[in-house]
């Protein structure tokens, strides 16, 4: 903040003021000045803070010279600011640059003066997300504030939380997000072998930002089926989320044949020549829901089919995950993510493995979409 001019307007008056270099009656001194006997009001543009696109912005005006109390007013604000009559600037700055406004204070005795100000006003909060890198998301002691994209928000301290509901996924049991240094906190208790990816959400005077944490299990429970995936062209890919980008204004379909692909090994479960299976999966809210409004299926597993080969039996299966429709407002320009967790059963008693009983299921799969905005 820099002042540029400085414009006064006060009523001139004649004071009469006592000397001592003159006998009377001619011991006085006609003068001129302010009415008030104070300097001219001037408001310190260089105490307003700097600001943001879409930042939440307050200042009350600090004023030197004249008589409290002031009462104040301006023109060509920047967009979204305002400022009331009690010296409080305040509002959401909706266009980024420099920009130039006059304020005017006048003080109780009916002295005015002018200021013009500068502010300088950034691009909202922005941050970088890491595509070109597997697995697309922050990990281990990589945090947000570290992929802040410079020159952006309005400089103030960032908080961070997970917001949890639709398309921010589920944090695992044991993991929190410090607020202050918005690194993840302990480590994973469930037992279930994947990664859990989830949105942490950055707050700046009241500007958000999101990108995506991951926390891996990478040691199943014993006893439980081996569990691999493939997907992206790449095998041995169970612990690494997919991710992909999306055309915010078109309708989203994830999965191909064999592209992910999912196996499951019985093991010992299956010793003979004899062998059942079945399976269960649960999808957290996201624009990839279970069904539309209209009853059509979002999410379904596909392909799925039993073989063996020397190391005994085993089933794949694919995955299908589509929107119909674009995604709502609140998910075009941001990451979302989905956790899918999958269960499987093996069993030569097809009754231990009927989804309509209660099946035996002894292998526990966490694996997660993320989706990423164009552009």
């Amino acid at each position: 903040m820099r002042v540029q001019a400085l414009t006064l307007a006060a009523a001139a008056s004649f004071v009469s003021a006592c000397t001592d270099d003159l006998d009377a009656p001619y011991n006085y001194l006609q003068t001129t000045g302010d009415a008030t006997g104070g300097d001219m009001p001037m408001v310190d543009c260089d105490a307003i803070p700097a600001a943001a696109v879409a930042a939440d912005f307050s200042h009350v005006l600090t004023v030197a010279g004249g008589e409290m109390p002031y009462s104040f007013a301006s023109s060509n604000l920047p967009p979204g600011l305002t400022l009331d009559a009690d010296g409080t600037l305040a509002g959401t700055p909706t266009q980024a640059g420099d920009a130039s406004f006059d304020i005017t204070v006048t003080d109780a005795g009916g002295v005015a003066g002018t200021t013009t100000c500068q502010l300088s006003i950034a691009d909202q909060i922005s941050v970088e997300l890491a595509l070109d890198s597997v697995p697309y998301c922050l990990t281990g002691t990589d945090t947000l504030l570290a992929h802040v994209v410079p020159g952006t928000g309005d400089g103030t301290p960032i908080t961070c939380d997970h917001p949890g509901g639709s398309g921010n996924g589920t944090m695992p049991a044991g993991i929190s997000v410090d607020p202050e240094t918005c690194a993840l906190t302990g480590t994973v208790q469930d037992t279930r072998l994947g990664t859990w990816a989830f949105i942490v959400r950055g707050t700046q005077a009241g500007a958000e930002v999101f990108i995506p944490y991951c926390a891996t299990n990478d040691t199943p429970a014993a006893g439980t089926f081996a569990i691999e995936v493939d997907h992206t062209g790449a095998t041995a890919q169970t612990l690494v989320p997919l991710m992909r980008l999306f055309n915010p204004d078109a309708s989203i379909m994830v999965g191909a044949p064999g592209d992910p692909l999912f196996r499951a090994e019985a093991g010992s479960a299956c010793p003979g020549g004899v062998c059942s299976y079945s399976f269960s999966f649960f999808i957290n809210a996201s624009p990839f829901d279970l069904q539309d409004g209209a009853g059509n299926d979002k999410a379904v597993i596909v392909d799925d089919m039993l073989a063996s080969d020397a190391d005994g039996y085993f089933m794949t299966h694919g995955l299908e995950l589509s929107t119909n429709t674009p995604v709502a407002d609140a998910f075009k320009n941001r990451p979302w993510v989905v956790n899918l967790a999958i269960d499987y059963c093996f069993d030569v008693d097809g009754n231990n493995c009927d989804t309509s009983m209660t099946p035996t299921f002894d292998g526990f799969l966490e694996w997660s979409v993320i989706m990423v905005p164009q552009g």
